[in-house]
């Protein structure tokens, strides 16, 4: 194995009006779907363990959960009873201070099964602001988890993707090993374990299991259909004449 997918996966069923909320029926049926075709599902530690080992499976796949909504322990029985594993990715704040999210007690009870990883405290976007409040975000969330569940943690998701070579040599310093951003394309192993950065796609409602099919078996033509649309299509429509959003949408329309 050269290449694989890491998903994520955001509400399983708390934020029905999101893209991003997939039903926990659905969400079963693609791990279901994995667990069929004999794929192994690991979170970011172990990937961090088979970097020494050197050793994959043939069919291999990443997967993640961002945000901290309380569907997390849903999806954490479901694992468990296939034997897969994931690390879901916590907001401090956002446990705290919203609703359908964990608690802290709740947070320890997922820990017990499944991987944690920190998903700093407040969500910013932490390529706008500044030097010492991105550290703050990536320390202090990452202290937080390990007093909670009594364990170090190494792997970080960061909010919206959005990261740079500053922010991956803070993180590295303050004992991060791997990174998540929201780059939506495929990894290659040897790419992966030299930069500990890891690509990863969200998973969306709309999806339907052929599609969910194709993403994990890294259908090239679907991702280039996505890149095309993700860099050209919702480009502010003024830069792209009306003769140039045609042919795009035709170059898309052959690409389907």
């Amino acid at each position: 194995m050269k290449n694989f997918v890491a998903l994520i996966y955001h509400s399983l069923g708390d934020n029905p009006e999101n893209e991003y909320n997939i039903e926990l029926i659905n969400f079963k049926e693609q791990m279901k779907w994995l667990q069929s075709e004999g794929y192994t599902v690991e979170g970011f530690q172990k990937f961090i363990k088979r970097q020494t080992a050197n050793k994959w499976p043939s069919r291999y796949a990443l997967l993640t959960f961002d945000d901290g909504y309380k569907s997390f322990l849903k999806a954490a029985d479901i694992l468990n009873d296939i034997g897969f594993n994931a690390t879901f990715f916590i907001t401090k704040d956002w446990c705290k201070n919203k609703q359908n999210f964990l608690s802290e007690i709740e947070i320890k009870e997922l820990g017990l099964t499944q991987e944690i990883g920190s998903h700093t405290i407040s969500h910013p976007i932490l390529t706008k602001i500044p030097i010492n409040l991105i550290y703050s975000e990536l320390f202090e969330s990452k202290k937080w988890i390990e007093d909670l569940i009594q364990s170090p943690i190494h792997s970080i998701s960061a909010p919206g993707g959005f990261i740079n070579s500053k922010i991956i040599k803070m993180a590295f310093d303050i004992g991060y090993k791997l990174i998540g951003n929201s780059n939506e394309w495929w990894n290659n192993v040897n790419f992966t374990v030299s930069s500990s950065v890891i690509n990863r796609i969200a998973i969306r409602r709309a999806y339907s299991i052929q599609t969910f099919n194709r993403i994990v078996k890294i259908d090239k033509k679907l991702f280039v259909k996505r890149k095309i649309k993700s860099n050209l299509l919702y480009l502010p429509k003024f830069i792209l004449s009306a003769k140039q959003i045609r042919e795009i949408k035709k170059t898309l329309n052959f690409l389907s």
